[in-house]
């Protein structure tokens, strides 16, 4: 007798178990897919980090010289990083330069980057700084080319 409600009350919970792995899967599914964006975006701000710093090397050794070359430059690394060079601001100052914007060697040349991090556009889960990847790098000025300008 016992080994028969036994079989049966096996049977009854079979059902019981597919529930709650139902109940429990989008939970899961959201922590996944959570640690997937947000590895996502820390990999977009060590990048992004990386472009900040090359970019202000560049600026410190005086290549490239114009505006229009330094962003394009910047803007292709972003574009290779995650897709969203277009969307890029980027801006180019020199925080110890003389009035009238001549820069010597030895001022301080600031980079910032801001670009949209890489998203996986999940409805249901906060994004940091709302997915917006912001960064800045220094460095010492060692060459000033003909005409340095300050970019905005």
């Amino acid at each position: 007798m016992f080994c028969r409600r036994h079989k049966k009350r096996r049977g009854d919970e079979g059902g019981a178990a597919a529930l709650e792995f139902a109940l429990v899967l989008p939970f899961l599914l959201l922590l996944v897919f959570g640690t997937i964006q947000y590895g996502l975006y820390f990999w977009t701000m060590q990048g992004g980090s990386d472009i900040a710093r090359d970019a202000a090397r560049m600026s410190a050794v005086g290549t490239p010289a114009t505006c229009a070359e330094f962003d394009s430059r910047v803007r292709a690394a972003v574009q290779s990083l995650n897709g969203a060079g277009g969307a890029a601001l980027i801006t180019r100052s020199y925080v110890d330069a003389a009035p009238l914007g001549t820069i010597n060697v030895g001022d301080t040349v600031q980079v910032r980057v801001e670009f949209p991090a890489a998203d996986l556009q999940l409805p249901f889960l906060p994004f940091v700084d709302g997915g917006l990847v912001s960064t800045s790098a220094e460095a010492r000025v060692e060459f000033v080319p003909v005409i340095p300008q300050a970019c905005v």
